[in-house]
């Protein structure tokens, strides 16, 4: 069947939108979202690639000695009933430091080309300007190059570039193909300078051949031993069990007398086994390119070479020659189409949707009204800490942290408790324990109780009642000793109410920081502003704390005092009872002493309730509440009054990686919604 009658078929036509399809997706940049089947062809430098892909696109590509291709170059090819016509581009997939861009750019490089013969030329310009980025590409749409190619290559911004070349050709006879040509391997230079390019090029090859999506054209030269070639070796390593490579042996012509065969063994699949086999070629000679034979003529003497020389004259002509590898490499690639379709549209919504979560995290861009956008972000800034301070619904955590701190302050003041020991036996009186939710402290905390608790013997306050008794009637117990001794006891509990305060500014300053840092980290300046205005919000506030601490202590302190007299005379009647149970076991009688060490229990009991919780509200109204509406008014006169005459455009010029981060992010949701559409069209969801 010829190929003008296989074109008919239907077949042929829809291989045709399959390669289109193809096409379509690395012409808007799908491979840099999800991997495409792709037909890479990658060889050895002289290995004869070149002529290779020339004999297969029927177009003469820029070639020259030493290291001539210095870009990916991509060949889209389209069987068509219709002119014969190529058309080259430029696609950017990486900037100019070497960064992949997270959408290509592909743009036309010139008019619709319609002659064989202008190909090369303009793909060597299109090479010039890939190789200079800097320059608008269409100053080298005409380039004339009047030195010899390598000499002008030295006068390029870059040596190498990763962005391809790409030419599609259409046609008759132009089988249906999307092939990538990867640099030759190169192992030495004559340059020192373009040593780089040893490993840059070989990196390049290993990124290509890597990806399960990619059929591996392993083009090998006859004339080397296949062992010393390094793509072997890479192709191995991409594909160790040899299910995706493709070996083409080439220059067959130019094997050593009697070292056939191992090459025909290794043609015959019994020898460096692969999945796909391999084929064998025969592509002009030097002389021949010299003398400028055309691509009918080449075939021609492939055939005729095939067919009459030994030892492949002998064998099966299934995988001999350029036209039969043609149809595998079509076979093989629209195969590979129909079966990854599916898989990619998959892989693009799933990377669609794993986006638009990241995007909800990730804030949007503000609008030009510098003013407005920081009134908004303190207003949600400010929000943010009303929800936690009045601990709306749902939002406990910050109070659970500060509850945690009072309770820790209650029981630092509950240690400051006196203990009294009465009786003949000596028994330790400490009746406040069971009047205060504490809890039962462990063996270590036990040990360390004893030293803070102060311990008071009746014998003591017997001593302090004579020594203050003056001019009273028998019977009546003096004042001063109580006053003694809860004041002696009530200086205490100012350094655990500012342990306290210190505790409850440290949760305050990280959960403040913490909502600016939510807030305003992405704006550098403005973060900075704001940290300073909650800080000396805080600072502010923790003074006036502070001093209405010393207040309530100082008055405390200053003179025992209730007015709550039932509460007073009912807890010093059951301490009294309790006491006189104790003098009953032992057959003592009541004395002075104990009456004011029930007096004392029963003022204790009221002050140690009311100095808590006196504290513990001062906290919440001088430094938490008073820290809401602070921040609040201060954090607006910057947006509102901007009395310091703050630059508003300065203090929000947003952080580069947030900004890129988030255009990155719309690039590739924009991206791989084109990749899914074009999909769409085609016919797969």
């Amino acid at each position: 069947m010829t190929q003008h009658s296989i074109l008919q078929t239907q077949y042929a036509k829809k291989a045709s939108q399959y390669i289109n399809i193809l096409n379509d997706l690395r012409r808007i940049g799908a491979h840099s979202a999800v991997d495409l089947p792709t037909v890479v062809f990658c060889g050895n430098q002289s290995a004869g690639k070149s002529s290779l892909l020339e004999a297969i696109s029927n177009v003469q590509l820029p070639r020259s000695e030493g290291t001539c291709t210095r870009c990916v170059m991509e060949l889209r090819l389209i069987e068509l009933e219709e002119e014969w016509s190529c058309q080259i581009s430029l696609r950017q997939e990486y900037d100019e430091t070497g960064y992949r861009l997270s959408q290509p750019i592909e743009a036309k490089f010139g008019s619709l080309i319609k002659s064989h013969k202008e190909v090369e030329l303009m793909a060597r310009r299109a090479q010039k300007a890939l190789l200079n980025p800097s320059k608008n590409s269409d100053e080298y749409l005409n380039w004339n190059f009047e030195t010899h190619y390598d000499d002008d290559a030295n006068t390029n911004e870059l040596k190498f570039t990763k962005n391809v070349v790409c030419l599609e050709i259409k046609g008759k006879n132009v089988p249906n193909l999307s092939l990538i040509d990867l640099p030759g391997i190169i192992r030495h230079t004559e340059k020192a300078e373009d040593r780089k390019f040893i490993n840059l090029i070989e990196e390049l090859v290993k990124e290509y051949i890597k990806k399960e999506q990619s059929i591996i054209i392993a083009t090998i030269t006859c004339r080397d031993e296949i062992d010393n070639q390094a793509i072997v070796t890479l192709a191995k390593e991409a594909d160790p069990a040899g299910r995706r490579t493709l070996g083409v042996l080439t220059k067959p012509d130019t094997i050593e007398a009697a070292t056939h065969e191992i090459w025909l063994k290794i043609l015959k699949g019994e020898a460096h086994k692969l999945s796909l086999g391999y084929y064998v070629v025969k592509n002009p000679n030097k002389m021949q390119l010299t003398n400028q034979i055309t691509f009918e003529e080449a075939r021609e003497e492939e055939e005729y070479f095939f067919k009459r020389e030994d030892p492949w004259k002998n064998l099966r002509s299934d995988r001999i020659g350029v036209k039969r590898l043609q149809l595998k490499l079509s076979e093989l690639l629209i195969q590979a189409i129909k079966r990854d379709l599916p898989k990619i549209s998959r892989e693009a919504q799933e990377k669609l949707e794993e986006i638009r979560l990241e995007l909800v995290n990730v804030p949007e861009k503000l609008s030009e009204n510098s003013k407005f956008e920081i009134y908004k972000m303190v207003k949600k800034c400010v929000n943010k800490i009303k929800l936690e301070t009045s601990a709306s619904p749902g939002s406990h955590k910050l109070w659970q942290t500060i509850n945690a701190k009072f309770i820790e302050f209650n029981n630092n003041l509950f240690l400051s408790r006196p203990i009294f020991i009465v009786g003949k036996r000596s028994t330790k009186f400490d009746l406040l324990k069971n009047e205060f939710c504490v809890p039962h402290p462990s063996q270590e905390d036990q040990e360390d109780q004893k030293d803070t608790l102060k311990e008071i013997t009746e014998q003591q306050i017997t001593k302090l009642i004579i020594e203050s008794r003056g001019r009273l009637l028998p019977g009546f117990i003096p004042y001063s000793p109580a006053i003694e001794i809860i004041k002696d006891i009530q200086i205490k509990w100012k350094s655990p109410s500012l342990e306290c305060l210190d505790g409850i500014y440290g949760i305050m300053f990280d959960f403040a920081y913490d909502v600016i840092d939510e807030t305003f980290s992405r704006f550098p300046t403005l973060y900075d502003e704001m940290k300073q205005v909650a800080n000396k919000c805080l600072d502010d506030c923790k003074e006036t704390t502070i001093k209405y601490i010393d207040f309530i202590t100082k008055t405390e302190i200053n003179q025992p005092f209730t007015l709550d007299e039932t509460s007073i005379v009912i807890s010093k009647t059951s301490f009294r009872e309790k006491l006189n149970e104790i003098l009953k076991d032992e057959g003592s009688e009541p004395t002075d002493a104990l009456d004011m060490i029930a007096s004392l229990q029963a003022y204790f009991k009221i002050a140690f309730k009311r100095y808590a919780d006196t504290i513990a509200m001062t906290i919440i109204y001088a430094f938490i509440d008073e820290f809401t509406t602070k921040i609040e008014e201060n954090l607006m006169e910057i947006c509102v009054n901007n009395k310091q005459q703050i630059n508003i455009e300065d203090l929000i010029q947003e952080d580069h990686s947030v900004s890129f981060h988030r255009e990155d992010l719309h690039a590739r949701k924009k991206h791989l919604k084109n990749v899914l559409d074009s999909l769409r069209k085609f016919g797969i969801k």
